[in-house]
């Protein structure tokens, strides 16, 4: 190997190492990326983040590290393994140009998180779940999600959901469904790329003497079904 050729691997190596060296906190304010911290420590390869949120879903503790090579086409992917009462599980954030969004998601959101409080606790699971908008427009939807509602209280009967998302009018969008002896509910929670939500579950119950606690819980009567629409940002 000549002199040349080792100047141009140490030199190449080197390049590599500094900019592995970049913090973490720099890369995350020029590239954009869909999330916010109290704290952000490290360096590109390897940071942590505290106290960080993707719009209003908190995240808790992060730990996270850049992909290089992406980032020399100037899109960013940090790879992220989130720890907390909202979510836990790991991803990727994209964010590059006009596009922002996440992939490779798997991990659990806690179901009042998503606007369907009053139900029994309970936990979304993702699983390789991905969602990419290009502008204001969602153009990337894929992954399945499951959860189990009920139990207890307002939904004696547990009940499990599942569903795939779905880029429609523009929103990414889940829809699930599922039913069980007595009851069907149905569920679309739809996020925009400004950040906005919609969450809307329909209980379609087959006892009427159900209505009266259905609507003390918020929810409105709209022929066999009983709906209950909360929005965010």
């Amino acid at each position: 190997m000549t002199s040349r050729r080792l100047l141009l691997i140490f030199a190449a190596g080197l390049v590599v190492m500094l900019i592995m060296l970049i913090p973490l906190s720099a890369v995350l304010a020029w590239s954009r990326a869909p999330v916010t911290a109290a704290r952000v420590e490290g360096t590109l390869w390897s940071g942590r983040l505290s106290g960080a949120s993707i719009g209003a879903l908190p995240l808790g503790q992060v730990r996270s590290r850049m992909e290089i090579l992406p980032l020399l086409s100037g899109t960013a992917r940090l790879e992220s393994e989130a720890r907390g009462a909202a979510f836990t599980g790991k991803g990727r954030l994209i964010s590059g140009g006009a596009r922002r969004g996440a992939d490779k998601v798997s991990g659990m959101v806690a179901l009042d998180q998503l606007g369907f409080s009053g139900l029994p606790d309970g936990a979304l699971k993702l699983t390789g779940v991905s969602l990419l908008f290009d502008g204001a427009r969602c153009i990337r939807a894929g992954g399945k999600a499951t959860a189990e509602v009920g139990g207890s209280g307002l939904l004696p009967q547990p009940v499990a959901l599942s569903g795939a998302p779905a880029c429609i009018d523009g929103r990414w969008v889940l829809p699930m469904a599922g039913e069980a002896q007595g009851l069907r509910i149905e569920s679309r929670f739809s996020l925009a790329a400004d950040g906005a939500w919609r969450s809307v579950l329909i209980l379609i119950p087959t006892d009427p003497a159900m209505g009266q606690a259905l609507g003390a819980a918020g929810f409105t009567q709209d022929g066999d079904r009983w709906r209950r629409t909360v929005e965010g940002r």
